[in-house]
């Protein structure tokens, strides 16, 4: 119920906010007016002082990051609307956990990366 969404959206931000900036530009097109009609939705669950109110900032907090993760250090426009689709479309089926999932492995590669560079 709204209990585990909460426990899991307060873990997944408290996660989030430890991981390495690796965010790619708002594309143009339906992917990126998805994403900013989500963001004014859940907005609007704060605003509007729903049932959802007290968790809608952090839904926010996890939404922007999960949403916008590069998914290479070289990705290009196209690939970021495409995965950017993909993506929202796991958080409207409520599927939070392989959203995490995808960026936790985005974040493994790019700490592996940077490793690289300091030892070379």
């Amino acid at each position: 119920g709204s209990k585990a969404i909460q426990q899991a959206i307060k873990a997944a931000h408290l996660e989030i906010t430890k991981w390495r900036k690796n965010l790619f530009t708002l594309p143009r097109g339906k992917a990126g007016v998805h994403f900013i009609n989500e963001v004014a939705r859940l907005i609007h669950l704060f605003t509007d002082e729903t049932a959802w109110k007290d968790l809608s900032l952090s839904m926010i907090h996890v939404f922007i990051p999960l949403m916008l993760q590069k998914s290479s250090a070289n990705s290009k426009a196209k690939n970021n609307a495409k995965f950017l689709a993909l993506r929202l479309a796991k958080w409207n089926e409520g599927d939070l956990q392989s959203l995490m999932d995808e960026a936790r492995e985005i974040q493994v590669r790019l700490n592996q990366m940077t490793k690289r560079k300091e030892t070379s």
